[in-house]
């Protein structure tokens, strides 16, 4: 289903880096399996950043991996519920000093409900164009670690580089798809609004739209292919801390990417590669570069 994401930068002082890529944003669904099956898998994303792109002696590079076990299951009719918790892995090299540094640790892991408002493959016509809506809402705990000290040297004194952004967030989705014969579009909806931790610090809100088109291959046979290409456009508000906005935060971005989904009866296999089209993060000194993931899922 969706994706939407915002990487955005920040602001504290630090050893020799005041702003750095992020993985703290939107709960990234993307396109999931089989939407009328529950499921249980493991998903892998990566995704990497270049910061203070016009210094010589700041210049940094984050990259943020993530693991994850996600599922999805119906408790009643017409309501899903989505889990994802996740372990990630932050690294960023400091390009003049060539010294890395990297933290690791359970992530922020986050749970959907969401209602079924339509959904034509449940009813008994037969339809030559068949859709679903869902609505929803998600919680993010506060469970990944968001703790540094500016003056260790060994640590990345940045928000944005933690593992967890230390706040409860909530946040609002909506999940549309629509196909005819072998042929279909997906869209996905997101807002988020983030909580204060305890050290004042409140991430700015996140909104996320993102638009899929996908072909399914193969239909009726043992596996189908499903090839698909997307576009996500994702915005966050500036960050503030103590109620202060911090200047250098916040920004939007344009991905286009790439994918395909491998169905057998029981098994799901899916990657996506995805590069920015356009970007202003931080005023132009933090450039994404790009984001791939691949899952496999168990479906029941």
């Amino acid at each position: 289903m969706k994706k939407l994401l915002l990487f955005l930068l920040f602001a504290f002082p630090s050893v020799g880096c005041d702003l750095c890529g992020c993985a703290n944003s939107n709960a990234f669904l993307g396109l999931m399996p089989a939407s009328n099956h529950g499921f249980m898998g493991v998903r892998y994303r990566y995704q990497n950043f270049t910061s203070h792109v016009t210094s010589t002696v700041l210049k940094t590079e984050e990259s943020f991996q993530t693991a994850e076990l996600w599922g999805r299951f119906y408790p009643i009719n017409k309501v899903q519920v989505m889990a994802i918790l996740p372990y990630a892995i932050h690294t960023q090299k400091q390009i003049a000093q060539q010294q890395s540094i990297q933290i690791a640790g359970m992530a922020d892991p986050t749970l959907f409900v969401h209602y079924s408002l339509v959904n034509t493959l449940l009813d008994s016509t037969l339809h030559e164009v068949n859709q679903s809506l869902l609505v929803g809402a998600g919680l993010k705990p506060a469970l990944g670690k968001f703790r540094y000290e500016e003056s260790n040297p060994n640590q990345v004194a940045n928000a944005n580089f933690q593992l967890g952004t230390g706040s409860t967030d909530w946040m609002l989705n909506a999940l549309y798809n629509i196909r005819y014969a072998a042929w279909g579009i997906n869209a996905d909806a997101q807002y988020r609004f983030p909580g204060e931790n305890p050290d004042s610090y409140r991430f700015g809100a996140r909104s996320s739209v993102a638009m899929t088109l996908f072909y399914a291959y193969g239909r009726g046979h043992k596996i189908t292919l499903m090839p698909y290409a997307n576009t996500t456009l994702e915005y966050a508000a500036r960050d503030s801390r103590a109620g202060l906005s911090i200047e250098n935060s916040g920004g939007g971005i344009q991905w286009l990417g790439a994918g395909l989904e491998a169905y057998s009866k029981r098994f799901v296999f899916g990657l996506n590669f995805a590069k920015p089209a356009a970007q202003n993060l931080s005023n132009g000194e933090l450039q994404a570069i790009d984001r791939f993931s691949l899952h496999i899922s168990y479906l029941f």
